[in-house]
């Protein structure tokens, strides 16, 4: 053999050991990353048992809510029809208390205007037989 061929048969006993620890490298790596992955797949497998449950649960919940909503609302509806009739009775008695209240002071007008006439008669009487 030649010094050539005994360089590239070197060379070549060499690639081979290289690819062959490579390989080796590579499968140990792959093996972590299969045990890795395979203990993924039993977490979520494990999860994902439990998934239906908890979303009927949220179902079932949502549904709850959605009534108390409902019953919410319908009473706010009533409260609101209520204010509203107690608004309108609260005007009407406003109203009934302002006119009231304007026949109050146009009595006391009266009653001052019936007080002035009494003393102007009483001093007229006076007047009079002061005259006489």
């Amino acid at each position: 053999m030649t010094t050539v061929q005994l360089i590239f048969v070197v060379v070549a006993i060499s690639a081979a050991a290289l690819v062959l620890v490579g390989a080796f490298v590579a499968s140990r790596a792959l093996k972590r990353a299969g045990a890795a992955l395979t203990e993924t797949s039993v977490r979520l497998s494990a999860m994902a048992s439990g998934l239906p449950k908890r979303a009927a649960d949220g179902r079932s919940h949502l549904a709850d809510i959605d009534v108390q909503t409902n019953q919410a609302l319908l009473t706010m509806d009533a409260v609101d029809i209520r204010m509203d009739r107690v608004t309108a009775d609260l005007l009407a008695t406003r109203a009934a208390s302002d006119t009231l209240r304007l026949r109050l002071i146009e009595g006391r007008l009266t009653i001052a205007r019936i007080r002035q006439l009494v003393r102007l008669l009483m001093r007229l009487g006076e007047l009079r037989r002061d005259f006489l």
